[in-house]
């Protein structure tokens, strides 16, 4: 028996031997292929068996496998399962890409959050992965090009300016359309604050937010989305939510990059020889003898590329999230510095955040979102404005040098060297900002919940502006100063009940309840000083003439909406909403409006007789109908009728009336019917969204003219309508997924028709009336000459005329020759991920909208200035038989009461945005270094232009400080161009 027991034993031993080199130990580390971030709690199985384990917090996991034939199965929701053979490795880093099916299935919506698959509405969202890799200084630019039916375009160039935003084109004349922005809840202020006039330069509020700290952001469109806000809607709702804590580990987030910017292109001016020439050449079309004597030997100065420079970029995040049951929070601060591509225009920004939550007990949970942010701008006076440094660089004829012998800068008549504006430009605007709110939220049982906040958007303006005596306007009075501080202060509680129910197995229902109290103060007092004893003493208390005043105003709101949502079998969906607002705006009859809105929604997929297949996996049709409003861009107390102080004779103060009253003042409505179809084909990996809109707008709150001998000019009276109607088209998709490459596509289109419907009479806008505003026609339409042509025989004009054969009239021959508005505008996204590498190649584009290039009024003159020319000049006509738009030079051809037609261009563009090229260090590499992720990237903004535009810009507004005007180039800074390096690291 020993002996038949041994073999026995022996073969055991040898087998267990076999099993045990089979089987080994497997590591590794899993993250996310979104932000390269590890992981924890992703299930690892050995396929086909009981075998498996979970990643611990840093993602990091260990199992062992039977042998090299092992599948390993990662999953984890929200994230694509992926199958891994283990082969012979003892290593195995994974990247799990996100279900781009499940994480679509929830969007951010007024005062909630809804499925993706049952909305009704129509939004539009850019979430953080959409932009991560593309550095911005401002959160409006993340939506350019990226949200269909959103028109997103930069007032200039200058850093911290301005942006022209329209969702679904502009409801009104008077008032405002921006649209309404709320971060984290809070209604914000988000217009232009600056008290300084700088020519049509603006300073954007939105840039106070560091991008870096958004999570998502939805763009609220039709009426079923907006109607939750009533009385402020109509021009659209921008949600932004900011990123906060989860219950993980404590992790530490750094992000820096640093770049360089410069004009892509400058501006087109004849150089000395040529200006001599041209001005030789009118000199003698017009009679007299030439000016210069020896054209060809004049000094040369290109003032346009002196007044520009190559700008430094830079920027640095950190933040600092974790959490566990109990808490949850995240710490950020930015520190970001933009120089302007023209001397001394920067923009600095240093922030803030807190963002807490605290769940008290099962049924309580309390909270705060705290942003402070303190912004600096030194601001130049470009911008729709000859005295600034591009004015000046225009004006300033390039045979002149910009210093005398002296070293003293030379001077041109009435326009400022523009050497001097560069050098001697003084003017700075300081923002301190708080957004900041706390909330509590109780849950009285399962779906009953009631949320309760109180919120402040506190800002505090100073600005500070000196203009010394070596330019012409500080000479002229020894020095003037201007020192302006302004305190914008809001306060908004709101109280939300909501619940949420099903019951059948069939029916959802949720319904909202709330009310808002709301109140904006507004305080301004202001300093001015002239003649000082040098430049040296540049503080108001050392002029000898000093003047000050001060002003005031508040406005407040009372609120009270609901919210009604219901789906049967996910099927057929219904959504109602309902806000009723009292503003003190109007007048005591009209104070309270009703903004009411409904839609539908049909998932026709979910139907038994529809058949899913691979082509086609979600099928639903929708359509909203509602009422929103407009209170915006109209004074606080506009329906009363005012007095004011100031009036006074000799020593005796007096008042004396300022404005007429109108008690029967009430909202402008805006009207907007919806219909859309949302498709998802191939397993959801591609989504189409086809939208049709009509906007109409009644009531407009318009300055309506009223008799002279009332006093007054006109009178604040709900007059006027307005239409916009467009299409947007949205394509989204993942051509190309495998286990080491992904190209993910996103491709949107967009038009809106605009239409003023009724106005009391035409309103002539800006400056020589080049845009107009009647009945029929497109805001932002502009009103010109009509040329038509050059006569080849006299080089003299051809202009249309009201009636054929009359002689040209320039007082009754003027036409509406074009607008501002494209006839399709969007964005193409292209993100590609090999391994470790990723791009990103964004472009954006605006086709059919007209561009005014006014510069060319002022340097195509034709030489009756004494100014430099464009280059634009030399295309004149000179001789019988040429063939040319711009005349012969001589003063009739070039009267100053002449607006041609030629000056209004084609401004359509394809521009290379963005690009971004990235790489991420492999897992097992930077877990070594001490690091959850690090990536490594170049970026480009602005990178290729491709235009006919003969401007240094064509996306550009210099006008934008003028509500009513848009797409005219004059003067204004262009958008750089920049190339950055950056890394983003957490810990």
């Amino acid at each position: 028996m020993k002996k038949s027991f041994i073999p026995l034993l022996l073969l055991f031993l040898l087998c267990f031997h076999f099993v045990e080199a089979q089987q080994r130990s497997v590591s590794g580390v899993v993250i996310s292929g979104d932000d390269k971030e590890p992981i924890p709690g992703v299930s690892v199985q050995v396929k086909g068996s009981t075998t498996g384990t979970v990643t611990d917090l840093d993602g990091k996991f260990t199992i062992n496998v039977p042998g090299p034939e092992a599948i390993l199965v990662f999953s984890y929701i929200g994230y694509q399962a992926q199958e891994i053979a283990a082969g012979s490795r003892s290593t195995l880093d994974v990247t799990l890409n996100e279900d781009v099916r499940q994480l679509s299935e929830v969007v951010i919506v007024g005062y909630g959050e809804q499925d993706r698959k049952t909305l009704t509405s129509s939004i539009s969202s850019v979430s953080a992965k959409d932009i991560e890799n593309l550095p911005m200084p401002s959160t409006d630019q993340m939506m350019q090009g990226r949200a269909p039916g959103v028109l997103v375009s930069a007032n200039s160039g200058t850093p911290g300016g301005g942006m022209f935003v329209r969702v679904r084109g502009s409801t009104s004349i008077n008032a405002d359309n921006d649209p309404l922005y709320v971060v984290d809840g809070i209604p914000i202020v988000s217009g232009n604050q600056s008290a300084i006039g700088l020519g049509g330069s603006t300073a954007n509020s939105m840039a106070d937010i560091n991008p870096a700290d958004i999570e998502s952001i939805e763009i609220l469109k039709d009426a079923s989305a907006t109607a939750i806000y009533g009385a402020r809607a109509a021009n659209g709702v921008v949600l932004i939510t900011t990123k906060r804590g989860k219950s993980q580990k404590a992790k530490v987030s750094i992000g820096s990059y640093v770049g360089t910017q410069s004009a892509w292109r400058l501006p087109d001016l004849v150089d000395g020889p040529t200006f001599e020439m041209l001005r030789n050449e009118a000199a003698v079309n017009n009679g007299g003898q030439p000016i210069y004597a020896n054209p060809e030997n004049a000094h040369s100065t290109n003032y346009g590329e002196l007044v520009f420079r190559d700008a430094p970029i830079r920027n640095f995040d950190v933040s600092v999230s974790g959490g566990n049951d109990q808490i949850r929070y995240l710490v950020s601060a930015n520190d970001f510095d933009q120089q302007g591509i023209i001397a001394p225009s920067d923009f600095s920004r240093r922030t803030g955040r807190l963002n807490l939550d605290a769940f008290v007990s099962d049924r309580i949970k309390v909270g705060t979102s705290i942003l402070y942010s303190r912004n600096i701008r030194n601001r130049v006076t470009n911008d729709d404005n000859i005295a600034g440094a591009l004015g000046g660089a225009h004006f300033f004829p390039s045979n002149l040098p910009p210093f005398q012998e002296d070293g003293s800068y030379t001077k041109f008549s009435i326009f400022e060297n523009p050497i001097a504006v560069v050098n001697e430009n003084d003017i700075s605007m300081v923002t301190n900002r708080v957004l900041a709110t706390v909330y509590g939220e109780f849950e009285f049982f399962p779906g009953l919940t009631l949320r309760s906040t109180f919120s402040v958007d506190y800002n505090n303006i100073k600005e500070d502006r000196y203009i010394n005596t070596l330019l012409n306007a500080g000479a002229a009075v020894n020095g003037d100063a201007s020192s302006i501080v302004t305190v914008n202060d809001n306060w908004i509680q709101e109280n939300v009940l909501n619940y949420q129910t099903n019951f059948g197995g069939r029916h959802d229902l949720s319904i909202l309840l709330g009310n808002t109290l709301q109140e904006s103060t507004f305080e301004r007092t202001s300093a001015f000083g002239q003649q000082f004893p040098s430049n040296d003493f540049r503080r108001i208390a050392s002029a000898a003439v000093q003047t000050s005043s001060s002003s005031g105003s508040a406005w407040g709101i009372s609120s009270f909406f609901t919210r009604v949502n219901y789906s049967l079998d996910k099927k057929y969906l219904f959504t109602v909403n309902m806000r009723r607002d009292g503003s003190s705006r109007f007048g005591a009859a009209n104070r309270w409006g009703t903004f009411p809105s409904a839609a539908v929604g049909w998932r026709i997929s979910e139907e038994a007789f529809f058949t899913k297949g691979k082509l086609v996996s979600d099928l639903k049709l929708r359509s909203s109908y509602g009422v929103t409003g407009n209170q915006n861009g109209i004074n606080d107390f506009q329906s009363r009728g005012l007095w004011r102080g100031g009036a006074n004779y000799t020593i005796t103060p007096g008042t004396e009336p300022s404005q007429l009253a109108n008690p029967d003042l009430r909202w402008e409505r805006t009207a907007q019917f919806n219909i859309g179809v949302d498709l998802s084909m191939f397993n959801d990996r591609m989504t189409v969204v086809l939208e049709y809109y009509d906007k109409q707008t009644t009531d407009l709150l318009l300055a309506v003219p009223v008799p002279r001998s009332s006093g007054f000019t006109s009178i604040f009276q709900n007059f006027g309508a307005m239409e916009n109607k467009g299409f947007e088209f949205m394509i989204a998709g993942s051509p190309i997924v495998t286990k080491d490459f992904t190209w993910d596509v996103n491709f949107n289109i967009a038009q809106n028709r605009n239409n003023i419907k009724r106005l009391a009479q035409p309103i002539p806008v800006y400056n020589r009336d080049i845009i107009r505003m009647e009945e029929g026609i497109p805001m932002y339409s502009f009103w010109m000459h009509e040329q038509l042509g050059v006569n080849p025989e006299t080089g003299a004009p051809i202009w249309r005329t009201m009636e054929e054969g009359r002689e040209f009239d320039p007082n009754i021959d003027r036409f509406i020759v074009g607008n501002a508005w494209p006839d399709f505008f969007g964005g193409i996204t292209n993100t590609f991920r090999y391994k470790n590498f990723d791009a990103v190649i964004f472009f954006q584009y605006s086709y059919g909208n007209d561009q005014l290039f006014w510069n060319r009024f002022f340097q195509e003159h034709g030489g009756t200035r004494n100014t430099n020319f464009l280059a634009s000049q030399l295309d004149r006509w000179q001789q019988p038989g040429d063939i040319t738009m711009v005349p012969k030079m001589t003063n009739a051809n070039y009267a100053a009461n002449l607006r041609p037609s030629r000056f209004v261009e084609d401004g359509s563009y394809l521009r290379l945005k963005n690009i971004s090229i990235g790489y991420t260090l492999p897992g097992s590499v930077a877990s070594k270094l001490g690091m959850s992720s690090a990536r490594v990237y170049v970026s480009g903004q602005n990178v290729l232009t491709w235009t006919n535009y003969s401007g240094m810009d064509p996306e550009v507004n210099s006008t934008a400080s003028t509500a009513t005007t848009q797409g005219v180039d004059f003067f204004g800074m262009p958008q750089p161009r920049v190339f950055m390096a950056g890394f983003n690291i957490t810990f």
